[in-house]
């Protein structure tokens, strides 16, 4: 007996000590394999907004080119004294070696619209990457609060299963001693095996929540400990103005009508001529040492400009600039709708933080009432004044109170978090260190 509960002991004390509090778990989160890959799509969007900046500079191409041709390149010489001759123009073998060097001088904005868009594109990747993060966060905050409440469910049970220990002892007294009927008895001990199942039950469903923030978190999270604690709250309308001005999403929302200005730009630069300029040290021959091939002149070195303008395309330029246009516009409604979405979460979220404290409120009442009426019911089974039944259900009323209580309180902690992510990560990670 003393060294099994001497090992009793010793377990508890290795959980307390393995068990993670709520700020280490949000923090564990940062190695989350769907925050990796947010991550990784992010460097993936800064890559793509730096492989775009490249556009403003000049291009430098090596080129070396090599031909066997079938036939001598020769000229038909019409002289009119005589019948045609053909002269040779060159050899069958051609070896052409360039290093180019353009430069697109003018391209209607089109470069610095394409640098921009890319950088919103970036700048939209990470704000999703936060937004992730508060998404994670929120499933984290009730998971957590779940473990904590079945936990008091947990307690709750327990505290009825000695209760109920406690009354078939003095059933089975009583029994002895032919003053309780046998059916009585066995309505209690029936009881205590219900209790059991219902402890059974609990601890396998904390264990489930367990591994659902395993899941989470990318790593093992075998127990947790201590409450969700967080700041007092803003008050609705300061809460709504640090999520306009802060929210991870809603401000993805604004670098995207900046990327559809963009595109609107990229698409008014097919009205404008392009033009390109364009250097190049050339060089032929009959071999790969490019020195000629005794016809034309080895060195073909060149300066060059080309421009192009597009007249006319069948109106499609225009479409495409009132296509972009409208999606704008879509996009700002999309954003006006979206700020209305959210101060309707705020105002539902403070609603049911205030009915949640009401019902918190009435259970502590009811754990009140009811450990009253179980007491009185004690005594009156002890004085065989009332059946198994009646102490059962006490007891089990008892229990049910004291659980509801646990929960809300818990959910009451959920809710208040779950405001502070409304106004944005920041401001939940400013609440959460207190600072």
């Amino acid at each position: 007996m003393r060294k099994s509960g001497f090992l009793a002991v010793f377990f508890a004390a290795a959980t307390v000590l393995s068990a993670e509090g709520y700020r280490e778990l949000v923090q564990r989160l940062e190695a989350a394999p769907m925050l990796r890959s947010a991550d990784l799509m992010e460097t993936a969007a800064r890559e793509q907004a730096l492989a775009a900046q490249g556009r403003r500079l000049p291009s430098l191409d090596l080129m070396f080119r090599g031909a066997w041709l079938k036939e001598t390149p020769t000229m038909t010489l019409h002289t009119g004294l005589g019948p045609a001759q053909s002269l040779p123009m060159g050899k069958k073998r051609q070896f052409v070696g360039e290093l180019r060097l353009s430069y697109p001088l003018f391209t209607g904005f089109a470069v610095t619209a394409q640098i921009d868009r890319s950088r919103w594109e970036a700048e939209r990747a990470r704000l999703k990457r936060l937004d992730l993060r508060r998404n994670l966060i929120l499933q984290l905050t009730g998971l957590y609060g779940a473990v904590r409440a079945q936990r008091r469910v947990l307690a709750a049970q327990i505290e009825a299963r000695k209760a109920m220990l406690s009354a078939r002892k003095k059933a089975e007294g009583l029994y002895k001693n032919g003053l309780l009927p046998p059916a009585d008895l066995y309505k209690i001990r029936a009881k205590v095996y219900e209790v059991d199942a219902q402890i059974a039950q609990t601890r396998s469903r904390v264990g489930q929540i367990l591994n659902e923030l395993s899941y989470l978190t990318g790593s093992r999270v075998r127990s947790v400990a201590g409450p969700i604690a967080l700041r007092s709250l803003p008050s609705k309308a300061r809460l709504k103005r640090r999520a306009f001005a802060a929210r991870s999403d809603l401000m993805a929302l604004r670098a995207l009508l900046k990327v559809d200005e963009a595109q609107i730009r990229l698409a008014q630069s097919r009205y404008y001529p392009t033009v390109a300029v364009a250097a190049g040290l050339k060089r032929h021959g009959d071999t790969p040492a490019l020195k000629g091939d005794g016809f034309t002149n080895a060195d073909q070195s060149y300066v060059g400009m080309d421009i192009s303008w597009n007249l006319f395309n069948g109106q499609s330029d225009r479409h495409q600039v009132e296509a972009a246009r409208y999606k704008r516009l879509a996009s700002a409604q999309q954003l006006l709708d979206y700020r209305h979405r959210i101060a309707a979460e705020i105002d539902n979220a403070y609603l049911d933080l205030r009915t949640l404290r009401a019902k918190h409120r009435s259970a502590l009442m009811q754990v009140k009432a009811q450990a009253e009426y179980a007491k009185l019911t004690r005594g009156r089974f002890d004085n065989q004044l009332a059946g198994a039944d009646e102490l059962s259900r006490a007891i089990a009323d008892l229990a049910d109170a004291k659980a509801r209580e646990g929960v809300l309180r818990e959910q009451i902690r959920i809710q208040r978090a779950k405001i502070w992510l409304l106004a944005g990560v920041k401001s939940f990670e400013k609440a959460l260190t207190g600072k």
